[in-house]
């Protein structure tokens, strides 16, 4: 399915820390080229520079870190974020929830057990590994990526095609075929182990919506 950025904004909720942490509402306005339909999509977005309680209100979760365990390891210390991504230099390890890679089907409920977190890390879909395309790349694309995953999940984009969807929308990265990517040891964040109370979280359906109507203005982005 063809789909366009129409409009990203990031809202901040709050300030930037000195390790680098972040909290944003994010907006993205994607569009299908062929039919106009338009799909509106609102998530909060979680830099976690170290383990905090802000990643348990997060949609989509971004670290620092390489391989897909590491990847896997932070879902399964949030179970209720539908995207996560981890990143190391050029690279980054992108990872979508379990059962929910057409949409945003129900997440761990309540009473699910103290096991919950690493049930999901286990069952969670494949890893998608991207590459920044030339020199350098700022830390900013992969919030940008991540972000843009959860959107395209939103639109009802397959998890076996978001790969090729967030290479098509985010021309500085391509995707790496699963034999050239290594699976990393390294990771600066160490996720903390999932209480029960974490396996309380609802799903994130409430804040993202489709829509195939004109949107509305879009609000002033403001970092």
């Amino acid at each position: 399915m063809p789909l366009a950025v129409a409009s990203l904004t990031a809202t901040a909720l709050t300030a930037d820390r000195a390790d680098g942490g972040a909290v944003h509402r994010v907006r993205t306005v994607l569009v299908d080229p062929v039919s106009g339909a338009l799909t509106v999509d609102e998530h909060v977005r979680v830099r976690c520079s170290a383990p905090t309680g802000w990643a348990l209100l997060g949609d989509v979760l971004i670290a620092p870190g390489a391989g897909a365990r590491w990847a896997a390891r932070l879902a399964g210390s949030c179970p209720g974020a539908l995207v996560v991504a981890v990143h190391h230099g050029a690279r980054c390890w992108l990872r979508a929830a379990a059962g929910r890679e057409s949409g945003l089907g129900p997440g761990p409920g309540p009473g699910s057990g103290s096991g919950s977190g690493e049930a999901a890390a286990a069952a969670a879909g494949p890893v998608v590994v991207f590459e920044a395309i030339g020199t350098g790349c700022a830390r900013g694309t992969w919030d940008r990526l991540a972000s843009l995953a959860h959107s395209c999940l939103v639109a009802g984009v397959p998890g076996t095609e978001l790969g090729a969807a967030l290479a098509a929308l985010e021309p500085a990265v391509g995707s790496l075929p699963p034999g050239r990517a290594g699976a990393g040891t390294r990771s600066a964040y160490r996720p903390e182990a999932s209480p029960s109370s974490r396996s309380s979280r609802s799903s994130r359906s409430s804040r993202s919506r489709s829509a195939s109507a004109p949107v509305e203005p879009d609000r002033p982005a403001e970092a």
